[in-house]
């Protein structure tokens, strides 16, 4: 059979701009932030700009004023698609037209990012997404710009250094502390022991998998988890299969810890369904008996709650646009960190390219990205080394260190330098938790001191700075 192309074929190719736009956003979460993204910059941003559709607009209007509904955004955006098709339009007749206006609002951007005490103020990162976006419908839709000269209007990154950071492991056991249901532990454990972006949260139950090491193999699709394997087999971590069936998918990982959480958010989910979740089942639910998707929005908010109540989100002070710590972006910046601060039998670059595919960023040589696929248990592997820095509880990150030690040991792979650097953060994971089990002994003396009324408090405050001191130097 002769391969050809009919020309009725080539006409079902013919789609519009927006079209285009939209079918190329196939992860959920990244269609949702692009499409949010490009209305600001479309019907905010240019919203003088292009001309739109005021008739669409006005029956907007007005439904809105029926329905007594109050649009809580600074524009409206019932014209969308109709500003999709008419910038590209405009900017492939008039390639100048584009460059200009892009560089304009780049410029604007420039101005309040000089300016941080102002309302409109943008971070950089913010910035540069805008732009991507924009290039990206112009690229799907053949439109050739200058975006060199449009960038150049940007500033500098080296000029607009962004003054935030990670969580803590100790702000994480703080937020655990104060979390009101199991949900809000999952949510935390989960981002901090995988890395996974804030849209990578709304998962479903078949998503993730638990991985046995049996007969010298890690087993984790379900064929292979046999009843021999999940009895006879040791259980080592659990893994996520991250926007699945995307061109985007690739593998996470989670520690022993958050599993274990996992299973508890599960019996409870049995207990207020009547019956296990389904694959196919939504893995965060919105509150009540029913099965509804927890959307990404809702997970926020909880994560939100849980970090305003352990006063790590504290208001923004004067001045002041970004949060010292993002709130999902906090969680995936401990994992990187503790993650690529954990040892590996791997050579440096083989070490970095498993530990940024487990971040789902792309390949750091060409070819690298098909070639892990196919070694999952080299991601395992490099995953396990660093459960240790990735597990938030004391008690089981001093298990998991332990497990670590006795596997080294029996493979005759560890030094005496590594063997005695271990043992010391052993000791003082050990010295750590006499010293805060005898902090809250003087505490609970304290406290019945000040209540009978005797001095004594003050000697006992005295040797609990001395704890406080012994414990900041650990």
């Amino acid at each position: 059979m002769v391969l050809q192309v009919k020309p009725e074929e080539i006409k079902k190719l013919n789609e519009t701009p927006s079209e285009l736009f939209f079918s190329s956003l196939t992860v959920p979460a990244t269609k949702r932030n692009y499409i949010a993204s490009l209305k600001k910059i479309l019907c905010e941003f240019l919203g003088q700009v292009l001309k739109g559709d005021s008739e669409l607009i006005n029956q907007q209007i007005a439904e809105y004023k029926k329905q007594k509904l109050e649009n809580k955004k600074p524009y409206w955006d019932a014209d969308f698609e109709v500003r999709i098709n008419e910038f590209v339009r405009r900017a492939k007749a008039d390639p100048d037209w584009a460059v200009s206006t892009l560089s304009t609002l780049a410029k604007k951007f420039n101005e309040n990012m000089n300016d941080k005490s102002n309302p409109e103020f943008r971070s950089l990162g913010c910035v540069d997404n805008y732009f991507k976006i924009v290039k990206k419908l112009c690229d799907l839709n053949n439109v050739n710009l200058n975006w060199k000269g449009i960038y150049n209007n940007l500033p500098k990154t080296d000029e607009q250094k962004e003054d935030t950071r990670g969580y803590t492991r100790t702000e994480i056991q703080k937020m655990l502390e104060h979390c009101r249901n199991i949900m809000d532990r999952v949510i935390i454990l989960l981002g901090a022991s995988s890395g996974i972006r804030a849209g990578a949260f709304v998962l479903k139950w078949k998503s993730l998998k638990p991985i046995y090491f049996y007969k010298n193999k890690y087993l984790f699709e379900d064929y292979e988890l046999t009843e021999s394997v999940t009895k006879e087999g040791k259980f080592i971590c659990g893994l996520i299969r991250v926007y699945t069936n995307t061109d985007s998918e690739y593998y996470a990982f989670i520690t022993p810890e958050c599993w274990k959480t996992i299973q508890e958010y599960k019996e409870k989910w049995i207990q207020d369904i009547g019956k296990e979740p389904k694959d196919e089942d939504p893995f965060f639910r919105k509150a009540g008996f029913a099965v509804r998707q927890l959307t990404k929005d809702g997970i926020e908010k909880r994560l939100l709650r849980v970090a305003k109540d352990a006063n790590i989100r504290k208001p923004l002070k004067k001045d002041q646009r970004i949060h010292e710590i993002p709130l999902f972006n906090g969680l995936r910046r401990f994992f990187n960190k503790e993650n690529k601060n954990s040892l590996s039998k791997n050579s440096t670059l083989a070490s970095l390219i498993l530990k940024e595919t487990q971040m789902g960023h792309g390949s750091l040589i060409q070819l690298d990205k098909s070639y892990f696929k196919e070694h999952v248990e080299e991601l395992i592997e490099e995953y396990l080394t660093a459960i240790p820095n990735l597990t938030i509880s004391e008690a089981l990150k001093k298990e998991a260190e332990n497990l670590e030690l006795t596997k080294k040991l029996s493979e005759s792979e560890i030094t005496n330098k590594e063997f005695q650097e271990m043992k010391a953060r052993l000791d003082k994971i050990d010295r750590r938790d006499q010293l805060q089990k005898e902090y809250g002994r003087l505490q609970k003396l304290i406290e019945k001191s000040i209540k009978e009324k005797n001095e004594d408090w003050i000697e006992l405050r005295l040797e609990q700075k001395l704890l406080e001191e012994e414990l900041g130097e650990l």
